[in-house]
This record gives structure tokens, sequence and C-alpha cells, in this order.
């Protein structure tokens, strides 16, 4: 049995490496998003779908509050980072806010600056799109052809609506793309090389785990690396990679929750509902903890309000969708729309049907092409994929779903694209009419992301729903 091959790549070194190679793209990538990112923030001025939990979560973490949620701790403490940063909140009294489960406009302080826990999200969202572009640019092997592939991100307006918001969904992508950039750069090099790059990827996993579980998934695909050096090193490199990897994904997972305890070491207020749901979770006072049996704890007591909560859940939902749909481009979501005579304005998330049907043609493509170049790259990104869609399978089965916990599939699409592009030696003119088409897609559905009036038929086009209702979760 032969080792799969790995994709060679020449770099150019010295000055011209600067200017014309990866940094320059990277940075047009960042400064593109930024300005879709960070345009019209303030719209609207009230939680926007999963705002409504997490806005008073991360006004737990501003006063220390231990507590437990349907997802880990650390996307929360980025949302409360983030508005500490800003400083717009630092005046306004949250405690009331702290008290909630889950809050809508009427329940927010008065002078409550959105800025402050959206910040976050969009300069992770912004840094995603450049980790995205040095995915690309690492599996195509040119700054050209990553740069045409990076415009697949920057016009889907699914990872727009949802990174402009105090949502999770741009810490997780942001640390699954270093993770994917990581692992595919351990395989090449020398091994002590391969070992740093493996282990930057699984504490990368690790942490988006730490914003959402289902990232730990792509853990399984660490396996390529590890056989990819069996086969070139022997058992014994095997067995220090596969300690290393076991060894930095634990501690990213402990550091996070660690971190949770630091920054949140007191007990639930009793005063209000979520410090009452958080007290019959918690096992014990983790402040009269020492460190390490605090850290234990606190995981075991997260861990069994994740399932508990996992069973409770509900299993339908009027925005829910299936995985089968996001192949295509499925299940747009309005998670607000305001209306006057003859102009609709809404905040949704509409995924950009051209983009994500071009991801699915990449899993394709990577699929059938194994037949004839069988790379440990591809197996990877395979690998991740149906993995990644296996868990969200399951998860369909158990709770409501929804279109963006599609995303992790979907950059792996976009990375088995660029494989394909690399392997078939494609250039621009055969893509030009699809940039083409996403281009128009992403025009259309823009203002709808942005919260901007266009008329109902505009709306319906991409909305069926559009004037319904307000949809929250």
């Amino acid at each position: 049995m032969s080792c799969p091959s790995t994709d060679s790549q020449v770099e150019p070194t010295g000055f011209t490496h600067i200017i014309a190679g990866p940094l320059w793209g990277g940075l047009l990538v960042m400064v593109a998003a930024a300005c879709l990112l960070f345009t019209r923030l303030t719209e609207v001025a009230a939680p926007i779908w999963d705002e409504a939990y997490n806005l008073p979560a991360a006004a737990r973490v501003h006063e220390g509050r231990t507590q437990f949620a349907s997802h880990p701790p650390l996307g929360f403490m980025l949302i409360a980072l983030g508005d500490a940063a800003w400083g717009g909140n630092r005046a306004i009294d949250q405690a009331g806010l702290a008290r909630l489960r889950t809050a809508g406009q009427a329940d927010m302080p008065r002078g409550y600056d959105y800025r402050g826990p959206r910040l976050a999200a969009a300069v992770a969202g912004t840094l995603a799109a450049g980790a995205f572009f040095a995915l690309m640019w690492q599996i195509a092997g040119a700054t050209g052809p990553a740069l045409w592939l990076t415009a697949l991100f920057l016009l889907d307006t699914a990872l727009l609506a949802q990174f402009r918001s105090a949502q999770l969904d741009s810490f997780q992508v942001l640390f699954v793309l270093g993770g994917l950039v990581s692992a595919l750069r351990s395989l090449s090099g020398k091994l002590s090389q391969a070992s740093a790059w493996l282990g930057a990827a699984a504490a990368c996993i690790g942490l988006a785990a730490m914003v959402r579980v289902n990232a730990a998934a792509l853990a399984v695909c660490l396996a390529v690396p590890v056989w990819h050096w069996l086969r070139l090193a022997g058992p014994v490199a095997a067995v220090w990679l596969t300690g290393l990897v076991g060894a930095c994904g634990l501690l990213a997972v402990g550091g996070a929750l660690a971190a949770a305890l630091h920054v949140a070491p007191l007990a639930p207020d009793l005063g209000g509902p979520a410090g009452r749901a958080d007290s019959a979770e918690a096992s014990a006072d983790y402040a009269g903890l020492a460190p390490a049996p605090g850290v234990l704890t606190y995981a075991q007591d997260y861990a069994r309000h994740l399932a508990r909560d996992l069973g409770t859940m509900t299993r339908t939902d009027h925005n829910a969708s299936s995985p089968a749909q996001w192949l295509v481009g499925g299940g747009a979501i309005t998670y607000r729309w305001d209306a006057a005579p003859g102009r609709v304005a809404t905040i949704a998330l509409v995924p950009n049907r051209i983009t994500w049907i071009m991801s699915a043609i990449g899993m394709l493509g990577s699929l059938f092409g194994l037949r004839g170049r069988r790379t440990a790259t591809a197996i990877l990104l395979l690998l991740g994929w149906w993995t990644s869609m296996a868990c969200l399978v399951w998860l369909d089965g158990q709770r409501v779903m929804y279109a963006y916990h599609y995303l992790i599939p979907l950059l792996l699409g976009h990375a088995m694209l660029a494989q394909v592009w690399r392997d078939h030696g494609l250039r621009l003119g055969p893509a030009l009419p699809v940039l083409l088409a996403a281009t128009a897609q992403a025009a259309l559905a823009l203002p709808l992301v942005l919260h901007q009036g266009v008329s109902p038929a505009h709306c319906r086009l991409l909305l069926p729903d559009c004037g319904e209702g307000v949809k929250q979760s």
C-alpha cells in the first residue's frame, strides 16, 4: 500500500514573495470583509436571533457569574470581551439582563450599545476571511486563484448575516479555519515542523469545540497526518504525534474552561430564572475549589447540562431546515422584518445558492477524483466533510437544526473545490460566469442582511415568508 502523495508547491522567497505572495492578498481580503461586516453594525437596536440568549450570557460574564448554556462558554466570553473593549456599555446597569435566560427588545437596558457585543464577532469574521484566503492559497498554490476562490466566502450573505451579530459562528469558523490550515501544513516539511503544526491544529479544533461542540467531529481528520507520518517516519513518530494531538486538544479545552472559571467564579444569582437554572446544574461552589478540581467539576457539570439540554430541545421550528437542503443553499431564515408602506427591511440569513452549490460540487469533485489521485490533502478534507455531516445528520434526529449549522462542511467543500481547481489546472475563464452569478445573488440578498428597505416583491424573491412575522428561535 503506497503512501498518498502530498501537494508540493514552490513558494517564492524574499521581497518578491512579500509583494506578489499571499500577504497582500490576505490583507486585501480582510479589508473587503471589514467593509462588509462593520457597515450598519448597529442595525437593528434589538436582539437578533441567538443574541436573545447570548447577550444575557455576556452580561453574566461581566458580573463574574458561573453559568451553563446550550453551548460551551468560550463564545460568550469572546462576546463579553468585545463589549468590554468597546466600552459603550460600561455605565449601563446589566444586572437585570444578567438574570434572564432569554431577552427580547423590551428587556434590554435603556441606552444599551449593541456595537460592543457585536464587535468581537465582526473582528473574528474579518480574521476568518483572511484565514480562508490562507487556506485557499495553501491548496491552490497561487495568489490569483486563491483570491477568486475567496470571493465565494466574501459573497456568501449567510456568513455575513452571522458574522455581523453577537452570535457564535464567526468564532467557530475562525478556529476551524486555523485548524484546517495547520492540519494541511503538517503534511509537509520536517517532522519537527509537522509536530508544531499538528499541535496547533488540535488546539484550534479544541477551541472551536469550546464555541460549539459539533466542531469536535473534525478531530477525526487529524488521523490523516498521523497516518501519513507513520508511513514516512515509523510508529514512534506516529505515537508521538497521536499523544501530541490529544495533549494539545485537551489543553485547549481545559484552558477555555479554566479561563471561564477565572473570569466568572461567582455562584449563580438566585434572583432570576437564569441563576436558578444554573444553580440546579452546579454540583459545587466553584469559587471554593482549587483550580484543578474546579475545572474538572465544571467540565463534568457542563457536559451533564449539554446532554440534558439536547434532550429537552424542540425538534420542529418554522425556520428549521435539513442537511439535504443545505447542499443546494436552502434554509433561509428571517430573523426580523420591519414594514413601511411599500417597503420592507429585514435582518435575514440568506445563503448564496451559487456558492453553496459550488461547495457541494467541490466535495463531489474531490470524492470522484480520489480514484485518480489519492492525496493526503484530499483524504483529510473528505474525511472532515463526511464526519461533520454525519454529526449534523445525527443531531438532526435529536433537535431542531438551522442552515448555519452547515458552515463547517461548507468551508470544507470550498477547500475541496480549490483542490479540484488545482488538480485540473483550471483558469479564471470557466469560473467567471459562476462568480458573476454569485455576485448577482449577493447583490440581491445584501439589503436583506443589512436591514435596508426593499420592495415586498424583492424580499419575497429570496424569502418566501417575508412579511409573515418576526421569527425567533
